[in-house]
């Protein structure tokens, strides 16, 4: 069980969604699977409703989850995390009809995530599926 310390600078918003995000990157929580309710979730954290569905919105806008109404909030399958290495370039840019087709992008996600390493070698995923870790 997190520590929510209502007393820290960080929100409890960000406490709670930082918490199920290390759920998340550990494989507790498995990308396709739900969510637990926002009860359990109430319960569990000693948190109010609203404060466990700005944490749920929190993961959404960074696009580790998505809510189907009336069936819950499930983790989003097929994120690709990469990590920063010295002398990459990561940048967005409009998805080609190529990628739209091979990745079955709707008109959603119009953006794919590039990371181009110092020798030239590129990668590119769904913008909205993908994130960059800087390594320390």
């Amino acid at each position: 069980m997190a520590v929510i310390d209502p007393e820290s600078a960080v929100p409890v918003y960000k406490q709670v969604a930082r918490a199920l995000r290390e759920r998340i990157d550990r494989g507790e929580l498995q990308p396709g699977r739900v969510l637990p309710s926002e009860q359990h979730l109430q319960q569990e954290f000693g948190a109010a409703r609203d404060t466990i569905r700005r944490a749920i919105r929190h993961l959404t806008e960074l696009g580790l989850v998505h809510t189907v109404p009336g069936r819950g909030t499930f983790v989003r399958a097929g994120t690709t995390t990469v990590t920063g290495e010295p002398g990459m370039r990561v940048f967005a840019r409009p998805a080609t009809d190529a990628e739209r087709a091979r990745f079955d992008l709707s008109e959603g996600c119009a953006y794919m995530l590039v990371a181009e390493k110092a020798g030239g070698e590129a990668e590119a995923w769904p913008a909205d599926a993908a994130e960059v870790r800087i390594s320390e």
